[in-house]
């Protein structure tokens, strides 16, 4: 009888509500783009390009080496109407020329930028205005994107990495160093008592 109500239970309960939406890919990056002094405005992307070995120096065949060609991935700064399948959306969706984004983009503005060349998950998208640039590209995807700035090495105080102030936020984690076990060293022996005290 505790069996049949158990399970009479079980099937009589509500069926929970489906969760929220779960993103689909990796967060994307979020930039400050603007024009430099000569007025353009650079990123940098990720481009493969193949390049020839250079042959081997002796063969003791006497054949002539033959010239390999190979492929290296290479950082590149170039301007942003020069990216490769560039395509320029808003936060909301909707599809923007790369023209009238390089317009809005003539008095700098912050950029969300995917970071592996497919669509940004509209569930990161949720956090920006509807009027906010996205920029999809597989040349954009990788670590390293913007106008590079040249930065000043970091002073290191009492073991910490201590950056000159850069505009933005910024988050710095120092690195933790564990120092190595030190083996217990032996007490030293007890002195016996002088004879007579």
């Amino acid at each position: 009888m505790l069996t049949s109500f158990v399970l009479s239970m079980t099937l009589a309960a509500p069926v929970p509500a489906p969760g929220p939406a779960v993103p689909v890919g990796p967060a994307p990056r979020i930039l400050e783009l603007k024009p430099g002094a000569d007025g353009k405005i650079m990123v940098t992307v990720t481009r493969t390009e193949k390049l020839p070995n250079a042959p081997v120096a002796a063969n003791p065949n006497g054949v002539a080496p033959a010239v390999v060609a190979r492929e290296i991935s290479r950082t590149k700064v170039i301007e942003l109407s020069e990216v490769k399948d560039l395509t320029v959306t808003t936060a909301d969706g909707t599809k923007i020329a790369t023209e009238d984004a390089l317009k809005k983009l003539n008095s700098g503005a912050i950029v969300v930028v995917s970071t592996d060349g497919k669509p940004v998950s509209p569930t990161f998208l949720k956090m920006f205005k509807d009027d906010v640039l996205v920029l999809v590209s597989p040349e954009l995807s990788g670590p390293a994107a913007g106008r590079p700035v040249a930065r000043p090495l970091p002073a290191i105080q009492g073991g910490l990495q201590v950056l000159p102030a850069q505009p933005g936020i910024q988050i710095q984690i120092a690195p933790v160093q564990i120092a190595p076990a030190v083996p217990a060293q032996p007490l030293p022996a007890p002195v016996p008592p002088a004879p007579g005290k």
